[in-house]
């Protein structure tokens, strides 16, 4: 039950700021109108484990499993987990 994103949807995704959010995960869901439950289910993973992702319970993502993601809303990993700026210390 593939929902993806249309090209105007990642766009706006893209263009939102980071913020709190840990990933944009939870847009990505939203655009799409589907629930985690769904989503969990179409990617063949645990539903809580996706509402970890979400929530930024995990601090990290193997890229196997961000490309499922990506894959399923059709669009870029970084589309959803953009690169953070990283503060380097003088």
């Amino acid at each position: 039950m593939s929902k993806p994103l249309t090209p105007e949807q990642i766009d706006a995704m893209r263009a939102l700021p980071m913020g709190d959010m840990p990933n944009k995960l939870r847009i990505a869901i939203k655009l799409a109108g589907i629930t985690q439950a769904e989503l969990s289910e179409s990617i063949d993973e645990q539903q809580p484990y996706v509402s970890d992702i979400v929530r930024g319970r995990w601090q990290t993502i193997t890229v196997t499993k961000a490309r499922k993601f990506a894959e399923f809303f059709g669009c870029a990993i970084e589309d959803l987990f953009p690169a953070r700026k990283q503060v380097v210390a003088p």
